[in-house]
């Protein structure tokens, strides 16, 4: 598992730098992987096959390059595998070739920040070498991965891919923790299905680890599950592009759809209060004929950001149309969402666009719509609060609220 760019995740918007807390951790954990790889590196082996260096590094940088994104600001790939094989039947100073020249055509083809890549590469050597170190302590007492893949010998290895799990998994937490605010619990490293999704990919791994001493074309035939699990990640990730708008990483209309009607279900049900917000970007036609087309889409993702800032988690926002985005307030009546409005429309006044002319203020027309007794569908919400706000857009004025 690795760490991604916010900025990878919604197109053409910068990604922010890293604190200072999780520069700090950044630096600690790069140094500690040089350090690490520099105490190993004094071991001293009679023989190397090169064979089994050259099918570990292909298959680690083949699998780098088919990576699906999870939640958390998280890259799940398969190249966690061969990492645990090379630690499993290479000496140290080959362990930490295969961690760091697998992530170089991952890092050509993406481009992500170099801090960013430079920490994942950092990580999967700690991983690397604590997983080498756990297999040499098995060697010394005489139980060593071979060919025979006997109890004890099996045993240890396992033993060598749980502890790579659990330091790529405990340095990646601290970073998205330092850096993007996840907690342990958001980010899901530390669960039951995190720790079997990479757990299932290193146990591959210990079954490469073990073929390679056999045969390196073996190898090839027991790494294919991988080619399965990796396209099992990719479908959610694929279900959820298609429900998400990419220029701003919220829900499309499609994605809110059916979400929506649910609340509005449950509103009804429950006998609670549900409002929407209908809100239009002003200007954004004038802003990309006046900026550019980019400056319109940073535009958008501000709006977006604005969004994130003042929402509650459980609330619904989508890109409902070209400049206009849908919000819907579960358990928020009125007089609430009328504040809600106001907070995002005060965000964007304090948080203007630069451009390369200045800074831009962007502006949003808000519309409210509470739901009222007796109402049958979520559509009469909507309409009440699209009428209200595009009232405000005739008047001429910028960013006003209204209530439908």
């Amino acid at each position: 598992m690795s760490a991604v760019s916010y900025g990878e995740r919604i197109r053409r918007v910068p990604a922010a730098g890293l604190p200072t807390t999780a520069r700090t951790f950044f630096y600690a954990t790069v140094v500690s992987a040089v350090a690490a790889a520099a105490a190993t590196s004094t071991v001293s082996y009679h023989h190397v096959r090169w064979s089994v260096f050259a099918a570990v590094l292909a298959g680690g940088a083949l699998a780098q390059l088919f990576a699906a994104h999870t939640a958390g600001n998280q890259l799940f790939h398969t190249g966690l595998a061969f990492s645990v094989a090379a630690a499993l039947v290479l000496p140290p100073e080959l362990v930490v070739a295969v961690c760091v020249l697998q992530h170089v055509p991952e890092w050509l083809r993406q481009r992500y920040p170099w801090y960013i890549q430079s920490f994942n590469i950092a990580n999967v050597v700690l991983g690397g070498l604590a997983a080498w170190s756990v297999r040499a302590a098995f060697a010394r007492d005489g139980v060593h991965v071979t060919a025979a893949a006997t109890t004890a010998g099996v045993v240890a290895a396992s033993a060598a891919a749980v502890t790579f799990v659990l330091v790529n998994h405990a340095l990646l937490a601290r970073m998205l923790r330092l850096a993007r605010g996840h907690d342990v619990a958001a980010s899901g490293l530390f669960t039951l299905d995190g720790l079997i999704q990479d757990g299932v990919v290193a146990a591959v791994g210990v079954g490469v680890g073990f073929v390679l001493v056999h045969s390196w074309a073996l190898a090839v035939v027991v790494a294919l599950p991988l080619v399965l699990i990796q396209r099992a990640l990719a479908l959610p990730t694929l279900r959820e592009q298609a429900l998400t708008d990419h220029k701003t990483g919220l829900l499309n209309s499609r994605g809110i759809d059916q979400p929506a009607r649910s609340e509005f279900a449950r509103a009804r049900r429950l006998g609670g209060s549900l409002s929407v917000l209908l809100c239009d970007v002003d200007d954004l036609r004038g802003i990309n004929n006046r900026h550019g087309h980019l400056e319109g889409d940073a535009a958008l993702a501000v709006v977006a950001a604005a969004f994130r800032a003042e929402l509650r988690a459980y609330d619904l926002c989508a890109r409902y149309g070209g400049d206009e985005f849908l919000v819907v307030l579960p358990e928020t009546d009125e007089e609430e969402a009328i504040a809600v409005a106001e907070r995002i429309q005060a965000w964007l006044s304090d948080n203007p666009l630069p451009t390369t002319e200045g800074t831009l203020a962007v502006g949003i027309s808000i519309g409210v719509g509470t739901m009222q007794d007796g109402e049958q569908e979520i559509g009469t919400m909507l309409a009440r609060a699209d009428a209200a706000m595009y009232t405000e857009k005739r008047s001429g004025g910028r960013s006003f609220l209204t209530v439908g």
